[in-house]
């Protein structure tokens, strides 16, 4: 019988919340450790904030019996890792970046932080930039965190698997 493949795309807050919870584990037993250096982080901390494209997260799906399943990270753990560190883990960017100056839009506020509409009603807004050179998630503009927690990460899942045809995944796309 054919292994059915899902793929489904969510909020990279709720992907990290499923990781941090262990809804989704990231303890397979061929599974490598975090290699990648922090130019590598600030890379894929730019390419979430400028909504570029990411290559999916591969999952195995362990059929643990009674109908339940736990979910391991097959391809992505560096990626789930690094982005994890930055949202969760006070981590911050150094200053190896190609770019490091985020373009975004943001609501115009006076200087009380009230909204600033123009006679028709219509909110103003204005174009803003932020360098994100030597910054955690915490410093980011509202407007940044928000465009980070929102970005949809591709999921792909590797249903009815046992633990050893997980193992063979993670060797496969290693």
């Amino acid at each position: 019988m054919a292994k059915k493949i899902r793929e489904q795309a969510i909020s990279l807050v709720s992907y990290l919340k499923n990781v941090n919870s262990e809804d989704i584990s990231e303890n397979q037993d061929v599974q490598r450790m975090f290699c990648w250096d922090s130019g590598s982080i600030n890379e894929l901390i730019v390419t979430v904030l400028t909504e570029d494209y990411i290559p999916p997260i591969i999952l195995g799906e362990e059929e643990l019996g009674e109908g339940l399943v736990q979910q391991y990270i097959v391809d992505g753990i560096q990626r789930t890792t690094a982005l994890n560190k930055f949202r969760n883990m006070n981590w911050k960017t150094t200053s190896t970046f190609e770019n490091s100056i985020i373009q975004y839009q943001a609501k115009r506020r006076d200087e009380d932080g009230h909204l600033m509409k123009d006679e028709n009603g219509s909110i103003l807004w204005d174009s803003l930039e932020f360098d994100i050179k030597n910054k955690t998630f915490d410093q980011l503009p509202e407007e940044l965190k928000k465009k980070f927690d929102e970005y949809q990460i591709r999921i792909v899942i590797h249903q009815n698997c046992t633990m050893q045809e997980i193992s063979k995944l993670v060797r496969r796309y290693n």
